[in-house]
């Protein structure tokens, strides 16, 4: 791709609040060299280890030319509370001999210097000359991360996330777990090829503090607890009884998820369970307890036991028991906000009422298409709770991420939120159906959304794509991610990923059906998409696996098209031997960034995909 040079204010993602050019040197830079002095005065030594990786990154001694330069002879790294008036802002100053970075916190201190290494391209022996004053729109900014509907991350892919999350200056990611964790109670829940262990997450908690990061568990009761619910042991305790193992449950169904049986004390001895080993693996001071879907509330065991009202009544007793569980061991407690959308009475009532919530609970109201009820973030605001807004990559049950649906979503829940009152942006990056979509697909969605929690009125579009591609992959050009987007368009209105591996007779006349002229054009960007990554060298190996992934699922776009075409009349030709020679490469990277399980279901519904076009024409 041609090489355009790039202001140096457009490489910073997020973008600043202020950016000021300073004379220096030719072009205005500053020559850095290994033997630069540092002077750290911040009593927290994250900052200083901080400092530390910043001088164990590129540094040379000479030009690009090869000609010996002045140098920037220190970096000066302070705390001063009226720095920018926000907990976590700061200022960087960038002199020729001098480097400044003042935070008015530590975590300022951290973030003014992901921006300092954000400046520095490559491997150059300089740095622009500039002031910069910034400060985030959200006190908190993160992510919640599925780990649980089919992907089960490795701890290698999990630090990657963090790392790429503290450059981008988020400061929370959840892990969303509806069993995916091996549980000390009961063994038998998950096995470590299949969830992350208590030392895993120890590690992880570790990793996320040093790079001022909150690793909070995201665990589903009293909805989304098919997986243990649907056990022998505990099948009695759910409102609708499994009548399958999980292994036979379909995709739909397990999104679906089962309901514990609120009313059962057996029940509440097993969420009590369930958090108390949580909490001892998660030892950070936030837990979000979700709470979100309980489909079958009182629709089964307790169908007359729970009118109505009572429903309400029940869930937020199961809300206030695991709340006070949590709290008591000194936790702050969030929960989804869409029981309480559709029973907003509940948030007049006072905490000492039998069924009024707590006052400390922070609030996530979330909502993932153009029909978000945006504006509802007031009401939880209004009624004196803590609102963070959550929207999401739109990457479930998709081949690729509906990239433009996905920047709407976020960018005005952003804005939204922030002029409702909302003190938080956490993203979400779901996996129904298996989680196919490779990581690789969401980075686009996650920067923006980290990008957003930082500052509200980040737009997207042409200028967030530059910054990310240079920011991320090291990309002077952005001209692919066009491609990409164009490729992505179809999943704004349909399941590219539900489409793929349903049968042919399921899904015949289905009204989210694309045309084949759409899915033509979506083949066509596809393989411009390849054909502009495949041109590039990337400079390491996450980023070859990143482009490796996007590659792929192109590859899977184009063999949908194909399969949208046989639906609409086309004869299959080698359609079926396509699809199977693609098989080995998806699994080859669901391996290299994730635990086997899961990998099986997903290969399965390709054969079976594969299977189903033969036997249609046979």
């Amino acid at each position: 791709m041609p090489t355009v040079p790039i202001h140096p204010a457009a490489r910073l993602l997020p973008s600043p609040k202020k950016f000021r050019e300073e004379p220096g040197l030719p072009a205005n830079r500053c020559p850095v060299t290994p033997d630069i002095r540092r002077d750290v005065r911040c009593l927290d030594p994250r900052v200083t280890r901080a400092v530390d990786r910043w001088l164990s990154g590129p540094i040379r001694g000479d030009s690009p030319q090869g000609k010996p330069t002045a140098t920037a002879s220190l970096i000066r790294v302070r705390v001063d509370g009226e720095t920018t008036g926000h907990f976590d802002g700061y200022r960087l100053m960038i002199r020729p001999g001098e480097i400044e970075v003042v935070g008015n916190s530590a975590a300022g201190c951290f973030y003014g210097l992901q921006t300092l290494a954000q400046l520095r391209s490559g491997d150059e022996a300089s740095i622009p000359c500039c002031t910069i004053e910034d400060w985030p729109d959200f006190p908190t900014r993160g992510l919640l991360h599925d780990v649980t509907r089919g992907k089960t991350p490795t701890l290698a892919t999990l630090k990657l996330l963090i790392d790429r999350l503290a450059q981008l200056q988020a400061n929370q990611l959840q892990l969303y777990i509806e069993h995916a964790f091996v549980f000390s109670f009961d063994e038998e829940i998950c096995g470590t090829d299949e969830g992350l262990t208590p030392d895993e997450i120890r590690e992880l908690g570790a990793y996320c503090h040093e790079r001022f990061i909150e690793l909070v568990p995201a665990v589903a009761t009293p909805g989304h607890m098919g997986r243990i619910l649907s056990m022998p042991r505990y099948r009695h305790l759910a409102e609708l009884e499994a009548e399958q193992t999980w292994s036979e449950t379909p995709w739909p169904q397990r999104t679906r998820g089962l309901t514990l049986d609120c009313l059962n004390p057996e029940s509440h001895q097993l969420v009590e369970n369930i958090w108390s080993d949580v909490m001892n693996a998660f030892t950070g001071k936030v837990v979000n307890i979700c709470g979100d879907e309980p489909w079958d509330l009182g629709k089964g065991r307790n169908r007359d036991r729970i009118d109505e009202t009572g429903v309400t009544e029940a869930y937020v007793e199961h809300l206030r028991r695991v709340y006070q569980q949590c709290s008591a061991r000194g936790r702050r407690v969030q929960v989804w906000s869409d029981v309480l959308c559709n029973h907003r009475e509940i948030l007049t009532r006072l905490p000492t009422d039998r069924v009024g919530l707590p006052t400390d609970l922070t609030i996530l109201h979330w909502g993932y298409d153009d029909n978000a009820d945006y504006d509802a973030t007031r009401c939880f605001v209004e009624a004196g709770f803590r609102t963070f807004v959550c929207p999401g990559t739109s990457g479930w049950k998709q081949i690729i991420n509906a990239v433009e649906l996905a920047e709407r979503n976020i960018t005005t829940f952003a804005r939204r939120g922030l002029e409702c009152g909302a003190s938080g942006l956490i993203n979400t990056d779901w996996g129904d159906h298996g989680h196919f979509n490779l990581l690789g697909c969401s980075w686009h969605g996650i920067a923006l959304g980290a990008a957003c929690g930082w500052d509200a009125g980040c737009a997207g579009g042409d200028d967030f794509d530059a910054r990310l591609c240079k920011q991320l992959w090291d990309l002077e050009d952005a001209a692919a991610m066009q491609d990409l987007r164009k490729a992505s368009q179809w999943a704004s209105t349909c399941e590219t990923w539900r489409l793929f591996w349903m049968p042919l007779d399921k899904i015949r006349g289905d009204s989210a059906l694309p045309t084949t002229e759409a899915a033509e054009e979506a083949s066509h960007f596809a393989k411009e998409f390849q054909r502009k990554i495949d041109e590039v060298a990337p400079g390491d190996t996450q980023t070859r696996r990143d482009f490796d992934e996007l590659h792929l699922a192109c590859r899977f776009t184009q063999l949908l098209a194909g399969k949208i075409a046989i639906l609409h009349g086309a004869a299959p030709g080698d359609w079926p031997q396509q699809l199977i020679q693609a098989v080995n490469p998806y699994a080859t990277l669901w391996n290299a960034r994730n635990k086997p399980s899961g990998l099986s279901d997903i290969l399965t519904a390709l054969q079976n995909a594969a299977d189903d076009v033969r036997s249609d024409r046979a």
